[in-house]
């Protein structure tokens, strides 16, 4: 009987495994279609997800992405945000799609831990989440595979920015990436460049700006706007430096400030923000919309631009060629 117990609970613990992977792949046209909400801000209890849904509903429906990715602050000011995530789930359950999460600064700040916030979304339906051992919040990676083979053609990384400095008073504001994240981000990249002999090319998804993003705006050209200064951690623990010695990631993807949605190009990286996705539920006047980027197979390169929830496209660019 026991023997019989252990292999039933090791073939439900496979079948886990298996129903959280994705196998994600480019389509025939060798595209890859991701769609970047950000700032939803939605509470349990407050009546204010059903905008952020509507939202969702016409940009599935106009842009058809292979994978929605949310970059932090989606559920706020909720001791227990899971039925509004579980509102999410069914969403993306009932039109086959698959979603990410990154946190932001405000997704943990009443009793949940952030690992619990984190470990709801491991566990919710079509969302590829999946926690790292030692690293705390949502990090983990996804690879995109080749049209026509098994070959691994694109990396998506998605990091937890974290949420407030944890050296008060010392250094105030926001939080930063850990040593051990940047040296899990590098150790990651290394495997793929091993094991391809050569880079592969990557995204990466979080919520806070680098400390690098007001440099990109000062010093380079770019698409989009700007109406808030940076709210960026006051420590730079090097992960563009990181990013820019690995030369996989082409461009990283934020939220946080609600009234900038620019791309900006530095050291041959695009730095980028989405576009507030919340609406009344946060401060603002940008019109509620998303970003789209679109992936190339077995290049460097990717075409990104606004979409508004009114079906208006904005700030269309390619990188790096927009950029040049």
């Amino acid at each position: 009987m026991k023997k019989i117990s252990l292999i039933l609970f090791s073939f439900l613990i496979a079948q886990m495994s298996f129903s959280q992977s994705v196998d994600f792949k480019f389509n025939p046209n060798g595209e890859f279609k991701i769609l970047q909400l950000t700032d939803t801000h939605v509470t349990v209890g407050k009546n204010n997800q059903q905008h952020v849904m509507d939202l969702l509903a016409t940009l599935v429906q106009e842009e058809n992405p292979d994978l929605v990715v949310f970059t932090g602050d989606v559920v706020t000011d909720s001791d227990n945000p899971k039925p509004c995530y579980e509102i999410f789930a069914e969403f993306f359950k009932r039109h086959k799609l698959h979603w990410a999460v990154t946190l932001g600064n405000h997704d943990s700040e009443n009793k949940m831990p952030r690992n619990n916030v984190a470990s709801i979304l491991d566990g919710l339906d079509f969302c590829i989440n999946r926690s790292t051992d030692n690293l705390k919040g949502t990090n983990f990676l996804c690879e995109v595979k080749s049209s026509t083979n098994s070959d691994s053609k694109a990396v998506l990384y998605f990091l937890d920015s974290q949420d407030y400095s944890t050296i008060k008073p010392r250094v105030d504001g926001y939080g930063w990436f850990s040593t051990g994240q940047v040296v899990w981000y590098k150790e990651q990249s290394q495997k793929f460049i091993d094991e391809n002999k050569d880079t592969i090319p990557a995204l990466a998804f979080f919520h806070i700006p680098l400390p690098e993003y007001t440099d990109a705006w000062c010093n380079g050209k770019a698409f989009g706007t700007r109406k808030e200064v940076e709210c960026c951690s006051k420590i730079n623990s090097g992960m563009f430096g990181a990013m820019v010695e690995q030369g996989d990631v082409m461009g990283t993807f934020v939220g946080h400030d609600h009234v900038n949605d620019y791309v900006a190009s530095y050291y041959n990286m695009a730095l980028a923000y989405g576009r507030a996705s919340g609406a009344k539920n946060s401060y603002g006047d940008l019109k509620q919309g998303g970003r789209v980027i679109v992936l190339k197979e077995g290049k460097r390169t990717f075409d990104t631009w606004i979409r508004e929830k009114n079906g208006e496209i904005k700030q269309v660019c390619n990188f790096p060629d927009s950029f040049q």
